[in-house]
């Protein structure tokens, strides 16, 4: 009995240490910033509804990834969008261990677009690659960015291949997907309709409520 006991304890720490190890490296491939990789979902009991929609998303991971359903948040600058789709993405990669790639659209072309002048190839020439594939691709601010031809294309082709594979994806904008059908192609507002349910901030900018001193 002693050594099974031992033999139970080890497996145990084995395991424990394989979990931690496994969210360390998805926390840091992520993306998500500093400034929200410590949110939690609690964070967003101010918002009963919201709350509420996160906790469930989280319970039902596997029937969400299966059918490839995310989120639209979208609404008022400041309203929490962003909190919010980073409190899911921690829960998602610390719970049940989801591999999430957090992207700033704005920041996310820039980085792209520097690497055609460089003769040097990274990571990020292969960004839009990983879009497409990553098990949780989370698009911050869609709709920030200078849109032109060639990014139009690029979001219509990674959208359309995750909607294609059922692959989840939760996004974020100022505007809403009606607004966002002026800019983008209307199959890429189809697409996210067709596998994002659509959630409305309407709080106040809270960033202008913080007290620095």
């Amino acid at each position: 009995m002693f050594e099974e006991w031992t033999r139970e304890t080890a497996q145990q720490e084995y395991f424990r240490k394989w979990k931690e190890e496994k969210i360390t490296r998805a926390m840091r491939l992520s993306g998500v910033g500093n400034h929200f990789k410590d949110k939690k979902i609690d964070d967003l009991k101010v918002n009963e509804r919201l709350y509420q929609e996160c906790v469930r998303y989280v319970q039902n991971w596997k029937e969400m990834k299966v059918k490839g359903f995310g989120f639209f948040f979208w609404g008022n600058v400041g309203a929490g969008k962003t909190h919010a789709a980073a409190a899911l993405a921690n829960e998602l990669m610390q719970e049940k261990l989801v591999e999430v790639l957090f992207l700033s659209m704005p920041a996310t072309v820039t980085r792209v677009k520097k690497t055609f002048d460089s003769p040097v190839k990274n990571d990020d020439t292969k960004l839009f690659d990983r879009m497409k594939d990553v098990e949780l691709l989370i698009i911050d601010d869609l709709g920030v960015e200078k849109l032109s031809d060639w990014l139009s294309d690029q979001i219509y082709q990674i959208i359309d291949h995750r909607w294609q594979n059922q692959k989840p994806m939760i996004v974020t904008s100022n505007q809403s997907l009606e607004d966002l059908g002026s800019s983008y192609k209307p199959q890429v507002i189809s697409r996210i309709w067709g596998c994002c349910k659509s959630i409305k901030f309407t709080e106040e900018d809270r960033r202008k409520q913080t007290k620095l001193f």
